[in-house]
Formats: C-alpha cells, sequence, structure tokens
C-alpha cells in the first residue's frame, strides 16, 4: 500500500479522522482511543498550540485516512492505525518532532500488535508508571439523577458567556492553567458543543462540576472526557450527579453504553471509587510505554 502523510488541516479533516476510529473500534475496541478523544487532545490538551503543529494523518492512495498521529504535552503521544508499515512511519514523525531524551505513549496490554511494533521501534513498559483503566457500562437500567444539596442544579453550559466559569471549574479540578481566552477558543474548535458539557451550579453561581461527553453513533457509545469537581465543593457527590444526568442524555439520544477512562485504583482511589460504584467495569488497561534516546 502507497501512504502519503499531511498536516491537519480543518474541521473536515476531524470528522474524517472521527469516523476513521470509530470504524476500527467497530472491528476491534482494543488500542483505539475514542473518537472524541482526538478533539480533546487537540484542542483541549493542545490549546498552546497551532493543531497542524500536533496532529497527522496518513492518507491511501484513495485519500483515505489509514493512520494518524497526535503529539500531547510532557513529550507523550498518540500513534493510531490498523497497517504495521504507517504506525512505523508515525513513530519516525513523532521522535524528529519530540526533542526530549524520553518520548513516551500508552499501550493498551491487550494491544498485541503494537505492543509489537513499539517493542521493535525501541519502546519498552515503565513498571513504575501509572496505568489507565478503559472502563464501560450498559445505558440500561439508569439509576435516577440523586437529590443535590440545596441551591445546587445541573445544566448543560449556555454558551461562549460562559468561558470564565468553565475555566475556572476545569483549573480548580485538575490544579492546571486556563485563561477564558484558551477556554473560549475551546468552545469554538470543531467537535466540540455547549449541549454536551454539563455543569453543576453553586448557590453563589459558580461551577461546582462538570464533565464534557462525546457521542460515538456508528457504536452508540458515549464517553465521559473529562469529569471533574472543583476544590471547594468536592464529597458532595456532585460529580457522581451530574455523570447519571448526562447518561440519561446519553441513552435518550440513542447511545447504548458509556465509557470512561481513568488511573488505576493503587494511584487514584477515590476516581476508581466513584466510577465502580456508578457500574463501570474495566474492559481494558494501559500502561505507559516509554524509549530512552539519550545519547543518540
Amino acid at each position: 500500500m502507497t501512504t502519503h502523510s499531511r498536516p491537519y488541516r480543518d474541521a473536515h479533516d476531524l470528522a474524517r479522522l472521527q469516523h476513521y476510529t470509530a470504524t476500527q473500534i467497530a472491528h476491534d475496541a482494543c488500542g483505539w482511543l475514542y473518537p472524541g478523544d482526538i478533539p480533546h487532545r487537540l484542542f483541549n490538551s493542545g490549546r498552546r498550540h497551532k493543531p497542524a503543529d500536533l496532529l497527522r494523518l496518513w492518507e491511501d492512495e484513495a485519500g483515505e485516512i489509514v493512520g494518524w498521529a497526535i503529539l500531547m504535552p510532557e513529550n507523550r503521544f498518540d500513534v493510531q492505525s490498523h497497517d504495521a508499515t504507517v504506525i512505523a512511519e508515525a513513530l519516525a514523525w513523532v521522535e524528529n518532532r519530540l526533542t526530549a531524551d524520553s518520548i513516551e505513549t500508552e499501550v493498551w496490554d491487550g494491544d498485541a500488535f503494537r505492543r509489537a511494533i513499539f517493542a521493535q521501534q525501541g519502546f519498552a513498559p515503565d513498571p513504575t508508571a501509572l496505568s489507565y483503566a478503559i472502563t464501560l457500562r450498559t445505558l440500561d437500567d439508569l439509576p435516577p439523577v440523586p437529590k443535590l444539596p440545596d441551591g445546587f442544579s445541573i445544566r448543560t453550559a449556555a454558551g461562549l458567556h460562559e468561558a470564565g466559569l468553565l475555566a475556572a471549574v476545569h483549573a480548580s479540578a485538575f490544579e492546571s492553567q486556563w485563561t477564558v481566552a484558551q477556554y473560549k477558543q475551546v468552545m469554538e474548535s470543531p467537535g466540540y458543543a455547549a449541549e454536551r458539557e454539563f455543569v453543576v451550579t453553586a448557590p453563589d453561581g459558580r461551577f461546582a462540576a462538570f464533565t464534557v461527553t462525546w457521542h460515538d453513533a456508528l457504536n452508540r457509545l458515549g464517553y465521559f472526557e473529562p469529569v471533574g469537581t472543583h476544590a471547594d465543593f468536592r464529597r458532595l457527590g456532585l460529580a457522581r450527579a451530574v455523570m447519571i444526568h448526562a447518561m440519561h442524555v446519553m441513552r435518550g439520544a440513542g447511545m447504548r453504553h458509556a465509557s470512561v477512562v481513568h488511573e488505576a485504583a493503587q494511584s487514584n482511589p477515590a476516581a476508581a471509587a466513584l466510577y465502580a460504584a456508578l457500574g463501570f467495569t474495566a474492559r481494558y488497561n494501559t500502561r505507559l510505554w516509554a524509549k530512552n534516546r539519550a545519547g543518540r
């Protein structure tokens, strides 16, 4: 197969990348990022960079996508393809772009195909690094949305004028840096829809918790990425409530299952306990694989 690669261009490319990824998940979900991960990583995690500098896609002679690679903060990356030659080419592109002595990616434990290719390219699993669980639950028999504390309520984000409130709750939940302008940029990016970002409003008007959800219509799968609670409002059951509310909406939109990725229980027991209590069970696990290039 003859292929060529080029940088990401526009929203049309995003839609094609998401469709390609969804079709691969329909064949075998193991090893494939969720389609919602693409805009999340490109416009949220990569908010300080130009999309074309972060994402590259590979196409065949007919112009069909056969793989893609994305650069992430802290010298991490993801490579996605069903073709071993494309993965090798994508890894070469990644290595040319990342300058650190050690570069890292998440590899699924059950993904023998990619594990073999990464090992051939000099990567090895890091036994000391955090692992992640990819979980799933059916949207049948959902519990009712819990009653919130007095003065709290759940709704969707209303639009760009709430970018400041959204930036504040995202920053507090993950101890990260967000400006109003950066969150406006996310809200204006392809793939984002305010009606799929759910927030819990506090009595004082702040956003106390939130989740951004994504819908894969082909596989009828809803996805949470991310889920967070403001540091001032933890231990009130708000994340649980907003997720149950969102799952009812997912089911109404035709989704049959919901998925969330979270740190393993030994590194984040609170998060693992929350998702387990909501009925999510681990379907796959990932492990950090790294390549040490010191002295090259």
